[in-house]
This record gives structure tokens, C-alpha cells and sequence, in this order.
């Protein structure tokens, strides 16, 4: 490959191009080899892409950390064709990324992560509970370990033939992410530091002329021998009386003593002057960088420190990271070179928020429960001088006592949480070259980490006091040997290799919890509970032993032939697994001799590739229940193991085209894929009388079929100006081909009141069941006696997949100043909203108003079952109320979307300016998810109904506001 001189383009979002030729030279012709470039593949191997017969998208660095990024998962949304990413804008709350489609019921759908050859354990420790939307704290994903200021650059492999080389972890394809390194000869010191501020969004739309209460008229009580208007303080909804300024009352901090300037003073019944959203702050990010990268002779070195500091919108919640990185390489003698990776990660998380429908849910109480009346600058006095609690939702006016919702504030500041994890993530290795064609490297690979998580529950609250803590250890080490031989034989070139790989994964968590409620106040302790606490704990110890191989056969930079195998033996299951691929590519332009034609190249690939189930999977394990009367409990699981059970089957195929033309001002990259699984890993219903009521089988089938492209193109490029735009589009098709015998469908789970998450044959995967309206022949809604709508019977209201993905990124640069944003786009898919069913139902959302006139009633649109046009008057509450008992499908919603994910303006500052000691001065401002449109639901963000990265998505029980995020960051080089 020539030597690129600085007039190199980067075309960052092109996945046939990794480096553009931009070189100032005579001759008009482009060559194959002076713009394709050397990408990172799986086991962390370099090759030239032209080599490649899968597709494989690279993304720098710099895409990641200009946007300010602090989640280097996250940060690919938009900018990878085929690739979804839902990320939540709960405080580091979990990112949910799928390539291609979802092709397990109940196993692992997301890729693997790797960092520098380190598979990353990406486990996410949220709870069913928490995923489903009945209420939780998101502790996110640990890939949030990933520092996103150390990135060089991201590889995806999308499918099957690009990832075989891992075996059964990869089946779903790979995230390779390889950080930065010294370079020899030089010394580069760099210091990046940068603030970010985060406001609230996109949130329900509430109501602002009806207070709290059922009724339309204020109840009265005599107090201390006067009358006084007192409200509904029992009630969680908004159905009361509407505002008037001449009506006056007793609010719920009226009889408190000791705060005389409120005691026992009536003030008008008007909407707050401090609503909801004053509850929030402006959160604030702060994030500094220092690296070194020297070079000492055949010695190359980086050192990295990052620290980031998160305050969320929710006062008191926040985050601290620290990441530490060492990046070594020596050469210890002509044949001999060492390197080695050490990262060291200390997070520290304080009161993440609740989400979903839970006690701790601000988001639930603001939104779906509660009376619009409220000053939130009165809510702030939430705590007596005794401790004791002051909360709007009295159990009478005389009676304190929290009836169903705490005061916001005591909830932020009494009932918080902690979480902390240190990880310990790196390699280290010897490479040894026997000449220039034949070299051996032996690796080891580590990830270790241990994360502690506590909770509590106040004396004093709506819920009984309670302390929870949980211990998780988690550890992976691979140790590999390859042996690669490469070289030239006349027209043919070889490049292969062969090794081993075993893989040692452990598991421990222990948990405890508080049982009856905490005796002491204040005191949170395991051994501070009315009665004993309950402990639980847990180990597995997981093995795999591999070998594998590759050979890629290439004929005059024309034809590439490539056949890659893997053989996995598993501790956990009794057979193992062959997983072969095979890839091939045609570069035509080396045939196709044009000027007009950079680069073109056809490829297909095949490969069959399994994934491991859980330790344990073959043998059923008695389970311990609570103790009963000091007893111990011991009983079958509901689910009994099946010691022949198998890994899921995945086959793909995929072939693509690449192609460049005009110097490489026009671009495109187009792939079709298909995917089957099968053997799929279940848990049917069987005969009780057998002791249980599941069991665990291989069965059913489920399709992927789809289509990625990516088109880039270059408008304008001359010396001082150029204009790049890439668009990435992606269309994948799902199906559920069949399950087991006639079995129709598997329950994935069920949302806190209405709706299921389905696996449903024929269907695509997630589909959301729940009634329908009832039609007649011609297209009406049909209501009942009542004046109701009809609901049908429980049926798919839709899947919560897309239609369709795509993202357009357009860089603009001018000498030293530089443009680039994104716009990502999503079509289609289906979320289930609880905070529209109860929002609805208590009368708290705009839409429940009618427009400042609930007094007239609703009749609804419709026609009554003989025919004739709906007459029926429904007073407003219980309108509302049909939003909750009646058709579930008045509470799902289309998950589209158009988004502006980030924007980002840089400028260089000039020698002029900044001197001689510095090399350069670079200052950057930036805005992320500054603009969405298209939303069927104004009031919620469709990918904030995600509460894990798992298979449990679009049941959205409670959420925060979404959040736009804008910030500036300044880097200095020396």
C-alpha cells in the first residue's frame, strides 16, 4: 500500500472503505490497494478489507468522543447500517444493541463486545421486575466500563460469516474496540476536558386546569371550630374540582405546627405556580482526559487517566468513573515482541432513579398517580423535626400517614441507593516470528470485577422500611495460542492460522435482605430487621474448550477464497459444537480497468454457528425457598433440565456488493442476508403430575431475512473544503416459523397490569398481545351497553420491531473549522405505554382535560352493536377509566421516529494564536438528541420504554423524560 500523504479523507461511516486516497498525484488512476484499508476482524487479526467476503463497518474515535459520548455502546446509534441501539436516557441506564434481527427466544440476542481482543462480560443485573416495567433501578450495562476517550476505532461484524472465529458467544456478531497505542517515534501528550449539560425533554404532557380529587366540589371539615374547604388529600388522581381563583382551601401542608407561616391558612385552589418539571435539574457532565504516548527506542507506551462525574436530572443521583489504562509494546529482540493491555474502571453510582411502576418511581407519581395541584416548592419541607415524613398524600387531614405515595423529596433523599464495581480488563501476550512468513503469539486474557448494590427504604415511608444489599463477583480468563502462516506462492498469496482457546467463567452473587421492616431509623444493616434477615447466594463455574482455524486464499488481488472453522466442547453441555464459515469475494475492478471505477468487489458468505446455554442447563437442582416457621424450605423448580439438551443452531448466508467511483467521490455498500435458528432452547408446558410444570427442550425455528446498505458521497473536495455525506440504511424481516408440536406461542412476559410480550408463530418476534377495539363490517368501533368500546379477544397489537432503520451523516470541513451531525431514523415497531393507561385513568394527562370542558362528558366515536351511531354520555372519570379495563390498544403506540442524534462543531486553533509549546488547540461544541419528530405519542420517547439490554422490550411502565444533552470540549495537545 502506498504511503497516504495529509491530504487523506476519512470516510469514518464507510463500510467498504476504511481510508480514503486522497492523494495529490499525476495520474488520475486509483488503485484497489491505495484505498482499501486494514481493519481490525475477529481474535483482533488485521486484514485488508478487500480481503473480506462478509461485511465489516469500521467507526473512529473521533465519532465517538467528539459527541461527547460517555457510553461507547450507545454512541453507534445511527451511525452502523443493520445495527439497532435503544438507548434510555435513565442515568448510565442499560443500552439494548441487536445486529441483523433477534434470533433467540429466550437466549442471548446481543452481540459481543470486545476490547482489544477481551471479550467483555456485558452482563445487566436488572431484575425481571425492573425490565418489565413493574419498578426497579437500572444499574445499566457493564460495557459503561468502556471509556470512550481511549477508542481508536470500532469494528462491527454484522453476522455470522464475519464472527464464526468465536464460536458460540458470537453467534449475534461482534463489537471489536481497539484503543489507542504510542506510535513509534513519537511522543504525543494530550489533555481533552469537557462539560455537558442535560435537561429534560420529551415527557408526558399533564393537564393544568383540574386539581386532585374524584369529585367536582372541594369536601369540607371543622377544625378548631372553623370550616374550612379541605381537599381529596387520599386521592391519587386529578378528577376534582376545576381551578378557580376565588375558591380557597386548606393544602396538605396546612397542619404542621411548626411551620406557622402555613398553618391552618387556606390558599386558592389554582394550578402551581412550581409544576412538575422544577422538580428536575440541569444535569451536568464533566469528563477530563490525560494521556501520554512516548516511545523508547523498540519500546512503545500509553498511559491514560479519565475521570467522569455525571449529575442526573433527578437531584442527589450521580456517577463517578474512573478509568486507568496501560498500553505496552516492546520488541525484545529481532523475533521476540511483548505487549500488554491493563484497564483499570472504579465506578461509583449514588440514588439511580427508579423507573417503571414502583413506590420509588418519581416518574410514576408525576405522571400516572397523583393530584395536579401540587407546589413542588412546598414539597421540598418533606420532613418534620421528629423525621417523620410530609407528604401530600395524607390518609386524611388529620391522619399523616402516607397512604400510596411518598413526597417526591423524601423519596430522593430518604429511600436512595449505591452501587460501586471495580474491574480489573486487559491482555498480555508474546509474539514470536520464526521468519517473515511463519510467527506464533500466546495471549491471556482477563476480566474481573466485583459490584456491590444497596438499597433502602426509610422508616416512615408508604412502604415498609427495608435495607437490601448484593455482592456479585464476576470473572472470564481465555488463554490462546495461534500459529499464522502468510505468504505468496507467484499469482496466489495465503494467509492462514491455526490455535486453541479455553475459556474459564465464574459467578458468585449474594443477597440479603431485611425482613418486617428496620427497628432502628436510620440504621441500615442486615442485622436491624424486625425479624432474621433472608440471605441468598450463588455459583456457577463455566468451561470451554476450542480449536479453530482459518485459511484465506487470494488470487491476484482478484479472488479471495476464506474457510474458517471452530470446534467449542462445552462443561455444560454433554455435545459440542463444529461452527464453520465460508466466505468469498470477487474484486471486479481489477478486471474492470476504468477510470471512472475506484474499487468494486462482489462477496458471499455462509456460516453455521451455535450459542451455549446457561451452567447447569443439563441437570435439575433442587431450589430453597424462605424458611416457614424457622424451617427450612426445599421443593422441584417449576422447570426441569434436560441433561441432552443443545446449543441453538444459527445458519446465515449474506452476499454483498461494494463499489467507488469517481476517484471515490461516490460510493455504495449493499448486503442481503438470511438467517435460520433452530433448536431453540424452551420451556414447555408439561403434566404436573410429573412434579413440574415446564421443561426445558430443543424446538421451533425463527427466520431473519433483510437487507443493509450504505451509500457514501462527496460533494465538494478541494484544498480547503470539503463535504461528505453518508447515509446507512437497514430492513430486516422477522419471523417465528414454528415452536413446538401445536404450541402457538411463548409468554415472554407480562407488563405490570395490561399487555404480554409474546413470542407468537407466524408472527415477528415481541409481539405485544392485549385487546382490540371490536369493528363492524364497515370499519366502526363497536361500544357496549355502557357506552364503552368492545374489546376483542386477546390478540397481537403489533411487534416491537422496526420496520426499518437509517441515519445520515453529513461532515463539512473549511480549513480548520468542521460540521458534522446525524440524523437517525426509525419506522415502525409497537411499545405498550402504562403511563398513558393510568395517566388516562386518574386524570392526570393533558388529553383527559377535554379541552377544559370534562363537565359535558365524552361521547365516544363509534356505533352500537345494532348498528345505529353511539348516543351514550360518559361522564369524564369514567372515560378515563376505560383506558385501563377495556381495549389495551388505546395504549400502544408506534415507535417511529426521526431524531437529531448529535451535532458537533470543531474549530483548530491557529499556530498564530496558541504559539510553539502547544501542537494544537482544538475546541469542540456538541448536542445530542437535540430534536425528535415524528412521535405517535408526543409525550414519550419511544426508546425510553427500555429498562434492560435484554429480550424484555417496549413494555414501558413508568419513565423519566427523555433528555437533550449539549456540551463543549476543549483539547490540547503537546
Amino acid at each position: 500500500m502506498k504511503k497516504l500523504t495529509a491530504g487523506v479523507l476519512v470516510l469514518v461511516l464507510s463500510s467498504s472503505l476504511a481510508v480514503a486516497n486522497a492523494q495529490q498525484k499525476k495520474s488520475d488512476t486509483v488503485r484497489t490497494q491505495d484505498i482499501e484499508g486494514v481493519v481490525v476482524t475477529a481474535l483482533g487479526i488485521k486484514r485488508e478489507k478487500k480481503a473480506l467476503g462478509y461485511a465489516a463497518q469500521e467507526v473512529k474515535g473521533d465519532i465517538i468522543s467528539d459527541a461527547g459520548q460517555t457510553n461507547a455502546v450507545s454512541a453507534l446509534s445511527g451511525n452502523v447500517a443493520g445495527v439497532q441501539v435503544t438507548a434510555p436516557s435513565t442515568m448510565g441506564g442499560s443500552t439494548r444493541i441487536t445486529m441483523r434481527g433477534i434470533s433467540s427466544i429466550g437466549g442471548e440476542n446481543r452481540p459481543l463486545i470486545v476490547v482489544d481482543g477481551v471479550p467483555l462480560d456485558n452482563s445487566n443485573v436488572n431484575d425481571s421486575d425492573t425490565q418489565r416495567g413493574a419498578g426497579g433501578r437500572d444499574y445499566g450495562d457493564a460495557s459503561f466500563d468502556i471509556n470512550p476517550d481511549d477508542i481508536e476505532s470500532v469494528t462491527i461484524l454484522k453476522g455470522g460469516p464475519a464472527a464464526a472465529l468465536y464460536g458460540s458467544r458470537a453467534g449475534n456478531g461482534a463489537i471489536i474496540y481497539t484503543t489507542k497505542s504510542a506510535k513509534k517515534g513519537k511522543t504525543d501528550v494530550q489533555f481533552n476536558t469537557g462539560v455537558a449539560f442535560e435537561s429534560i425533554y420529551i415527557r408526558p404532557k399533564l393537564q393544568n386546569q383540574y386539581g386532585g380529587g374524584y369529585s367536582d366540589t372541594l369536601p369540607t371539615a371543622t377544625i378548631n371550630g372553623q370550616t374550612y374547604n379541605i381537599q381529596e388529600y387520599e386521592t391519587d388522581a386529578s378528577w376534582g374540582p376545576k381551578y378557580d381563583s376565588n375558591l380557597m382551601y386548606l393544602p396538605w401542608y396546612a397542619f404542621d405546627p411548626e411551620f406557622s407561616n402555613d398553618y391552618l391558612k387556606a390558599v386558592p385552589w389554582v394550578a402551581p405556580k412550581n409544576d412538575v418539571d422544577s422538580f428536575f435539574n440541569t444535569g451536568v457532565t464533566y469528563t477530563n482526559n490525560l494521556s501520554v504516548a512516548k516511545s523508547f527506542g523498540d519500546t512503545n507506551i500509553r498511559l491514560s487517566y479519565t475521570n467522569t462525574n455525571i449529575s442526573g436530572i433527578v437531584p442527589t443521583s450521580k456517577i463517578k468513573k474512573d478509568n486507568f489504562s496501560i498500553n505496552l509494546n516492546s520488541k525484545l529482540s529481532e523475533n521476540l515482541k511483548a505487549e500488554a493491555i491493563m484497564n483499570y474502571v472504579h465506578t461509583e453510582g449514588f440514588n439511580r432513579p427508579e423507573v417503571g411502576y414502583g413506590d420509588n418511581s418519581v416518574a410514576q407519581k408525576f405522571y400516572q398517580f397523583g393530584q395536579r395541584n401540587l407546589d413542588f416548592s412546598k414539597l421540598k419541607d418533606y420532613k418534620l423535626a421528629d423525621g417523620s415524613q410530609r407528604t401530600w398524600n395524607r390518609t386524611a387531614w388529620d391522619d399523616a400517614t402516607p397512604l400510596y405515595s411518598d413526597n417526591p423529596y423524601w423519596t430522593i433523599n430518604e429511600n436512595t441507593s449505591a452501587d460501586s464495581r471495580q474491574r480489573f480488563f486487559g491482555n498480555a501476550g508474546l509474539t514470536y516470528n520464526f521468519d517473515k512468513h511463519f510467527y506464533v503469539v500466546g495471549k491471556v486474557y482477563g476480566d474481573v470485577y466485583s459490584q456491590n448494590i444497596s438499597s433502602r427504604v426509610a422508616v416512615g415511608s408508604q412502604a415498609i422500611s427495608n435495607f437490601t444489599l448484593q455482592k456479585r463477583n464476576v470473572s472470564e480468563f481465555n488463554y490462546e495460542g495461534r500459529a499464522h502462516y502468510n505468504n505468496n506462492f507467484g499469482d496466489f498469496s495465503l494467509n492462514s492460522f491455526a490455535g486453541f482457546n479455553y475459556r474459564d467463567n465464574k459467578l458468585s452473587w449474594l443477597n440479603g435482605t431485611t425482613v418486617g421492616g428496620l427497628v432502628i431509623p436510620g440504621l441500615y444493616n442486615l442485622n436491624n430487621g424486625v425479624e432474621n434477615s433472608l440471605a441468598s447466594n450463588y455459583e456457577s463455574h463455566a468451561a470451554v474448550k476450542s480449536i479453530f482455524g482459518s485459511v484465506s486464499i487470494g488470487y491476484k488481488d482478484l479472488l479471495f477464497l476464506e474457510a474458517t472453522g471452530r470446534n467449542d466442547w462445552y462443561s455444560m453441555l454433554n455435545k459440542s459444537g463444529f461452527y464453520p464459515s465460508v466466505t468469498g469475494s470477487f474484486v471486479f475492478s481489477n478486471v474492470l480497468k476504468n477510470n471512472w471505477l475506484s474499487f468494486g468487489k462482489v462477496r458471499a458468505g455462509w456460516s453455521s454457528i451455535a450459542q451455549g446455554t446457561t451452567p447447569y442447563a443439563r441437570e435439575t437442582y433442587v431450589t430453597f425457598g424462605s424458611p416457614f416457621n424457622g424451617a427450612p424450605q426445599y421443593s422441584n423448580p417449576n422447570t426441569a433440565a434436560n441433561p441432552d439438551i443443545k446449543p441453538e443452531l444459527k445458519i446465515t448466508q449474506e452476499v454483498g456488493l461494494e463499489a467507488r467511483f469517481l476517484k471515490n467521490r461516490l460510493g455504495f455498500d449493499v448486503t442481503y442476508y438470511q438467517t435460520k435458528s433452530k433448536d431453540l432452547i424452551l420451556a414447555v408446558p408439561i403434566d404436573p403430575a410429573t412434579g413440574y410444570l415446564f421443561k426445558t427442550i430443543n424446538a421451533g425455528e425463527m427466520t431473519n431475512k433483510g437487507i443493509e446498505a450504505m451509500v457514501t458521497v462527496t460533494p465538494v473536495r478541494n484544498e480547503n473544503f470539503s463535504w461528505d455525506v453518508t447515509w446507512n440504511f437497514a430492513r430486516n424481516r422477522n419471523k417465528l416459523v414454528n415452536l413446538y408440536q401445536d404450541l402457538q406461542n411463548q409468554v415472554l412476559t407480562n407488563a405490570p397490569f395490561r399487555a404480554q410480550l409474546v413470542a407468537q408463530v407466524g408472527q415477528a418476534y415481541g409481539a405485544i398481545f392485549g385487546t382490540d377495539y371490536v369493528y363492524d363490517a364497515n370499519g366502526n368501533k363497536v361500544v357496549d351497553e355502557n357506552g364503552f368500546y368492545k374489546a376483542s379477544e386477546i390478540k397481537s397489537l403489533g411487534s416491537i420491531l422496526p420496520d426499518y432503520n437509517m441515519g445520515f451523516r453529513n461532515t463539512i470541513k473549511y480549513k480548520s473549522l468542521s460540521l458534522s451531525f446525524l440524523i437517525d431514523i426509525q419506522k415502525g415497531g409497537k411499545y405498550f405505554s402504562t403511563t398513558h393507561m393510568w395517566g388516562m385513568y386518574s386524570g392526570m394527562l393533558e388529553e383527559s382535560a377535554l379541552g377544559g370542558n370534562r363537565e359535558a362528558g365524552v361521547i365516544l366515536d363509534g356505533v352500537k352493536e345494532d348498528g345505529t351511531k353511539n348516543d351514550i354520555l360518559l361522564d369524564a372519570p369514567t372515560w378515563g377509566g376505560t383506558y385501563y379495563n377495556t381495549v389495551d390498544a388505546q395504549n400502544v403506540f408506534d415507535a417511529s421516529y426521526i431524531k437529531l442524534r448529535d451535532i458537533t462543531l470543531g474549530y483548530d486553533l491557529p499556530k498564530s494564536l496558541i504559539g510553539n509549546k502547544i501542537q494544537g488547540i482544538r475546541v469542540s461544541a456538541f448536542a445530542r438528541n437535540l430534536f425528535a419528530w415524528n412521535l405517535a405519542n408526543k409525550g414519550i420517547d419511544p426508546e425510553n420504554t427500555s429498562y434492560g439490554s435484554g429480550n424484555v422490550q417496549g413494555l414501558e411502565g413508568g419513565s423519566l423524560p427523555s433528555t437533550r444533552t449539549y456540551g463543549v470540549n476543549v483539547n490540547f495537545k503537546f
